[in-house]
Formats: C-alpha cells, structure tokens, sequence
C-alpha cells in the first residue's frame, strides 16, 4: 500500500552551512521558495543521525472577535504562527559538529559592534526506512542550538549514552517529496 505506515525507521538531518538568515519562509509560495535551501542542506557534510527527533509540529494562534448582534459565538482569526522547538537525542559518536556549533553559537559576543553575525542553520529532516530511502522530510529555518545536553555517563549500567540537542527555529514545513538522501 503506498499510504502504509513505515515499519522501522531512522532520522538523518543535515545542516546546512552557516549562512545569512532565510527569508524564504516569508514568501508566499514557501515549498518554492526554500528549494534551493533544501538542496544545500541535504548536499553539505554535515550530515547527523538520530534515534529520536520530536517538535515536529506546529500550531496556530487564534484571535477571537466578539461581534456586536452576533450571538451565536466569536469569529475567530487567525494572528500567526508558533513552532515549537525541535529536540533531537542520538547515541554518543565521534562526530564533534553539534557540539562545535555549539561552542560557535556561545562564544560569540551580539552585544559588541562589528560583532559577527549569528552563526544559523537551516535543515532538513529526513524519515528513512530500513533501507536508507527517505520517506518523508521537513525543513526547518534559522535554527540555532538553544539547549545541548551530554550523556548521563554512569559505568554500572549498559545503557546507549544519549546526547541530546533541542533547537529553537523560525519554521517549519513538511516537503512534498523528500530529496534523496546523501
């Protein structure tokens, strides 16, 4: 069945590299808009798997209007957009990306003048079935790294050590057709 759920998956999410903030998400026609974002991200090195990836939603402010002579309810508007944060968490690796961009984010001063930009990524996050072929993706914009947490190292368990990122966007959207992936 084309429209079967997936029986076992994995998530790969690739950054893009550090680059001014996207304004494609402003654009009327958002898929559009962002291809060339996506084939950036999906085409850089910095390439990260992950066993969990959850924040993959977003929600809608709505703002109620109460009508004169109108009784049987408000109208309700809607005012904009919220998108939650995205937390990703992985078995500990040798790969030091998340956490030298991490070290970039912190040590930057945004106070001084002259002081460089913030260093955003934009992404997407790709769904792959047992046999590596994305499934579905979704992109994100401008995120930078608001939390990085590192493995709870204990020596009497033989747990997987997690590490875990939780990044703060500015959008988020499902792609029509997941680019393949790397």
């Amino acid at each position: 069945m084309a429209n079967s759920p997936i029986a076992g998956f994995n998530f790969r999410v690739y950054f893009s590299p550090l680059a001014a903030e996207a304004t494609a998400l402003d654009a009327g026609d958002t898929v559009a808009g962002t291809a060339g974002l996506v084939s950036a991200a999906v085409s850089s090195v910095n390439g990260v798997g992950f066993a969990e990836v959850s924040g993959l939603n977003s929600e809608l402010e709505v703002e109620e209007y109460r009508e004169g002579g109108r009784n049987s309810g408000p109208r309700r508007f809607p005012k904009w957009g919220r998108f939650p944060n995205l937390v990703f968490r992985r078995g500990v690796t040798d790969s030091t990306f998340l956490w030298d961009w991490w070290i970039d984010v912190i040590s930057r001063s945004f106070t001084l003048a002259g002081a460089k930009g913030t260093p955003r990524r934009n992404g997407v996050i790709l769904l792959e079935s047992l046999d590596h072929q994305a499934t579905a993706g979704w992109f994100f914009a401008n995120a930078l790294p608001e939390r990085l947490v590192g493995p709870g190292l204990n020596a009497r368990s033989n747990e997987v050590a997690i590490e875990t990122l939780e990044l703060s966007h500015e959008g988020l959207f499902r792609l029509p057709k997941p680019p393949t992936s790397v």
